[in-house]
């Protein structure tokens, strides 16, 4: 009987298991499967990376490809598409908030991730990753001319962000007590990867985003609502505060609410260039400048020992990328005349590291859970189908001993911005960053945002502008500006 029950274990547990093996990137690491898709976009066929992450449109990672494929559309300056990409991922997000779906709802993705690996669970995307899918959802609606729905966005934007910091606030606690029932060794294992945290030392958290605040402030100033605008601005300064151009707006706006406090604003500050408005005949030019792609999770594997006998091995995912110095934009005017440098105000690499240190105790409970899994299933093979059978399932968990390395890889890794006066007129912007070089036509208007995003990948720039017409401007409103503190 024992022999027979061990035929009908072993069988049923494969079933369990491949049924969740086709949601994941289990057998193939996920940074493999975007090596083609990156490739195409630094050589600007987007349509045939379009088409291969159409395929995936069904997998239950959907959300993972949709963001991808939503941002290669926004690149490729295909609006349409994208929106209609994020569209789909924030109606997934809802979904998935509704049905709690990384619960034990979900019996067998949890099934299969406790016996395989964290791949087998459906990527639902970060917090950092939530926030960037509504900020260029604003984005491809402001540049489509859809002034209403980009601010809807944007505030849903900061909504996210919002809520972000009160799960982390309440999972502070939780993740202390599980740090805590870990091994010391194995939780050293990640601050054994020094270049790590020394990029994820970057930010307070992994959610908070200035380049998002800062879209924000955009959008609303160039709408009339100059309240929110400072307010936004403010908060994106607070993350960035050595940010020139974060300081001129703050400042400016400040100066043009009747929001100006000595105590706040110092005598230091009031020598900051370009806090005055524009002049009649100028206009005001804004380059966002996003840079290369997001950083990839590298994988390490270390031994368990029991008794000091390896019993088997555990993978987990880390960055291991170096942090290099910024390399800033230089942005000319028809040749001759600079305009000035970007510079720093989001590290999306450092909001991935930081991701992963704040789910790392999570990340090594589960991987225990795991352990002890597959070491009782595999005894049991021993014990009702003999060693062959136990060597079997060793060498099967050991083949799916697969760190999850999946994260939104087409996202920037760093992003700088710009803002200067200018003369109105037809212009001719040269762009440099030392190697790579471009020129860009652009037509600046008397009280008009001109709006240039630069995306650049591998020497290779992706480029759109469009002037924003404040139609539905409603003035400045001198009220208190919504939580500020003056």
């Amino acid at each position: 009987m024992r022999c027979n029950r061990g035929r009908i274990y072993i069988p049923l547990f494969l079933v369990i298991v491949f049924s969740g093996c086709s949601t994941t990137s289990l057998f193939t690491p996920y940074p493999m499967q975007m090596q083609t898709i990156k490739q195409l976009v630094e050589t600007r066929q987007y349509a045939q990376a379009q088409d291969i992450l159409s395929q995936y449109d069904n997998s239950p990672d959907k959300i993972l490809y949709l963001m991808e494929r939503g941002r290669i559309s926004q690149i490729a300056n295909d609006y349409e598409a994208s929106i209609d990409d994020f569209k789909r991922v924030i109606s997934a997000f809802e979904q998935n908030e509704e049905k709690a779906v990384i619960s034990l709802s979900d019996s067998a993705s949890e099934t299969t991730a406790l016996l395989l690996s964290d791949n087998a669970i459906p990527y639902q995307g970060e917090s950092y990753e939530r926030v960037f899918v509504h900020q260029f959802q604003a984005m491809n609606y402001l540049f489509s001319g859809d002034y209403n729905a980009a601010l809807v966005e944007v505030r849903r934007a900061n909504l996210e962000q919002e809520l972000a910091l009160e799960r982390y606030e309440q999972e502070i606690s939780e993740a202390v007590k599980t740090q805590e029932k870990l091994s010391s060794a194995s939780y050293g294992s990640l601050k054994s990867v020094p270049t790590m945290t020394r990029i994820s030392g970057k930010v307070k958290n992994s959610f908070q985003n200035a380049y998002t605040f800062y879209v924000s402030g955009l959008i609303y100033e160039a709408q009339g609502e100059e309240n929110d605008a400072y307010i936004d601005y403010k908060k994106a300064l607070e993350i960035f505060p050595d940010n020139i151009y974060l300081q001129q707006d703050v400042l400016r706006l400040a100066r043009q609410l009747d929001l100006w406090s000595n105590q706040e604003y110092p005598s230091k500050h009031t020598s900051v260039p370009g806090t005055l408005p524009p002049g009649v005949n100028e206009g005001e030019l804004v380059v966002l400048f996003e840079q290369g792609f997001a950083p990839v999770k590298s994988e390490i594997t270390i031994p368990l020992f029991i008794n000091n006998h390896t019993e088997q091995l555990i993978s987990y995912p880390v960055y291991r990328s170096q942090w290099q110095a910024d390399v800033p934009l230089s942005v000319s005017l028809d040749s001759n005349q600079k305009i000035g440098d970007t510079q720093p105000i989001v590290y999306v690499e450092s909001l991935a590291a930081k991701a992963l240190e704040e789910h790392f105790p999570a990340i090594m409970a589960r991987q225990m859970l795991r352990f002890a899994a597959k070491r009782a299933f595999s005894r049991q093979a021993q014990k009702h189908l003999g060693e062959q059978a136990e060597l079997a399932v060793d060498i099967f968990n050991f083949i799916t001993e697969r760190a999850d390395r999946r994260s939104w890889l087409s996202l920037p890794n760093r992003v700088q911005i710009l803002r200067s006066h200018l003369p109105t007129g037809t212009h001719k912007l040269y762009f440099s960053t030392g190697e790579a070089k471009h020129a860009l036509e652009i037509q600046l208007l008397s009280n008009r945002i001109t709006l240039v995003r630069i995306i650049l990948t591998e020497g290779i720039f992706h480029t759109n502008s469009i002037i924003i017409n404040p139609a539905t401007a409603t003035g400045v409103r001198k009220r208190m500006a919504r939580g500020s503190k003056l």
